[in-house]
């Protein structure tokens, strides 16, 4: 299988008639029009949250026509990631699209060629993705890292969510609570120090990451739920772990970061590989990875 090398500089020159922007900010909802009839399956509650709020630091690489529109597209959405002990910055690849007259002409490409150099000309270590098909990005040099866990609610769980969030475990002492603001900095706090024990490789989950991932959740019909260990005397309870829920069409858990006690409450249904990864540097070791799905 040939490889294409995204990394090399100068990249050529755009399909012919087509012309070449980077976009930031609010020159993004340029985007918005093409990413409604390619993704059609996205709900308006996420298309609200995404172009008022990811697109704000995000680095978009467009092609647009003689009159100005735009044709093809790919979003290069910024996290911070902890490699081995040290913080990076690194891009999440998402919105690749192409108007469907213009497919086939290279504009894929092209767009992420751009996105790959301007990521390492940033010092980034890699970029990744979750590919609706692998076979589209592996002539690119894309890989998988790793594998991941997808999980599910117990019958237990459900019912006791269902109940406005009681107790959900009367012998382990175990109660769940919805995510406030309140909450950014414990769960930050337990999300990191179980990250860092668990994977060398992961996505930073400060408190940025999980305010917006509520808002994130919200517009999915969800949204992050605490479980935490009853403490007997007068003292606070303590955290024990955390989960990602959301709902579009079926529901489905996006993180399930828990301690021993609390893992009777959910199933693992099958472990796949989701996340493709980009390398920008050479001989990279990136050990246990863990980065959910996001946008």
């Amino acid at each position: 299988m040939k490889t294409v090398d995204l990394t090399k500089t100068g990249g050529g020159e755009p399909p012919a008639d087509l012309h070449y922007e980077a976009l930031s900010g609010n020159e993004g909802l340029l985007t918005r029009a093409l990413w409604e009839r390619v993704f059609s399956e996205d709900t308006a509650e996420f298309l609200r949250y995404y172009f008022r709020e990811k697109i704000t630091d995000a680095r978009i690489h467009v092609l647009k026509d003689d009159n100005g529109r735009v044709v093809s597209m790919v979003h290069a959405n910024p996290y911070d990631v902890m490699m081995h002990g040290a913080r990076r910055r690194a891009y999440y690849i998402v919105g690749v699209a192409t108007s469907e007259p213009y497919r086939h002409r290279g504009c894929m490409a092209f767009l992420l060629q751009k996105a790959v150099c301007q990521a390492k000309s940033e010092g980034c270590p890699f970029v990744f993705l979750m590919p609706a098909d692998a076979a589209i990005y592996e002539p690119f040099g894309f890989r998988y890292v790793g594998q991941h866990s997808v999980w599910a609610r117990s019958a237990h769980l459900k019912e006791r969510m269902t109940r406005n969030l009681p107790s959900v475990s009367d012998d382990a002492d175990l109660r769940i609570s919805a995510y406030s603001s309140s909450d950014a900095g414990a769960l930050a706090a337990y999300a990191e120090k179980t990250l860092a024990e668990r994977y060398d490789t992961y996505c930073v989950h400060d408190e940025a990451y999980f305010e917006r991932l509520s808002r994130e959740l919200a517009s999915e019909n969800g949204g992050i739920y605490l479980l935490w260990r009853e403490c007997e005397e007068a003292c606070n309870d303590t955290l024990c772990g955390y989960f990602c829920y959301a709902c579009e069409g079926e529901e489905y858990l996006q993180e399930v970061i828990v301690d021993r006690e609390a893992e009777a409450l959910f199933y693992e249904k099958n472990r796949e590989e989701r996340i493709m990864f980009l390398s920008l540097e050479e001989a990279y070791a990136y050990g246990r990875t863990y980065f959910p799905e996001m946008v």
